[in-house]
């Protein structure tokens, strides 16, 4: 990804952070033919002591994605966080300017491998549905229908990638002067739109 060095974003725990925020992610790989092939699929992003981050989630076994993780070669994971457009009318300054488009982003690099134990296919199934069942007050559990879910899990492929490499691009107007990256913030947050003031939220929290 190209990164101008002053959005370059290289603290593990904001990366990790948005990374979990935004889970649902876009594994690239690259097909038989020689062409991108793009799946989208939430994610359990964790850390073990020694630091090393691992992906883990499952799809459709007829998804012939998964078949590429024998050919030993890395694949790509793209988190995408807040993202939304910059109106020129929000800067401060009187100098010409032009729209941008403001977002952070993570790219996770790493070797993947099909996870093949039952025990483990289930433990990503249940900490999946313990992540995403968090904020409902009588959560779904994969125990209460523990031989439905063992028959489903036939038909996906559970996997886990060991990341190598984490490149964080965070665009949010570093490169420009602090009283117009408070009239941008000032924009994003008289928005409608979710999504905008979740970013005047991130760009608010880099300014303090």
């Amino acid at each position: 990804m190209y990164i101008p060095r002053h959005f370059e974003e290289q603290d593990p725990e904001r990366l990790l952070a948005l990374m979990r925020q935004h889970s649902f992610a876009t594994l690239l790989t690259v097909g038989e033919d020689g062409a991108p092939f793009a799946t989208h699929l939430p994610f359990l992003v964790e850390r073990d002591a020694s630091g090393t981050v691992r992906l883990s989630g499952h799809m459709a076994r007829p998804n012939p994605q998964w078949r590429a993780f024998a050919e030993a070669r890395d694949v790509l994971v793209l988190f995408q966080g807040p993202h939304g457009y910059v109106s020129p009318t929000w800067y401060a300054t009187t100098a010409p300017q032009v729209p941008t488009w403001n977002y952070a982003t993570v790219h996770a690099y790493g070797r993947p491998h099909v996870v093949d134990s039952p025990d483990a296919v289930l433990r990503i199934l249940r900490d999946s549905a313990a992540l995403y069942e968090s904020g409902n007050p009588n959560p779904w559990r994969p125990e209460a229908v523990d031989d439905y879910v063992r028959r489903l899990m036939k038909g996906i492929v559970a996997f886990e990638v060991r990341v190598s490499r984490l490149e964080g691009k965070f665009k949010l107007s570093q490169n420009k002067g602090e009283v117009d990256r408070r009239g941008v913030i000032a924009g994003l947050e008289r928005s409608p739109l979710p999504g905008d003031r979740e970013l005047a939220e991130l760009m608010r929290s880099r300014e303090e």
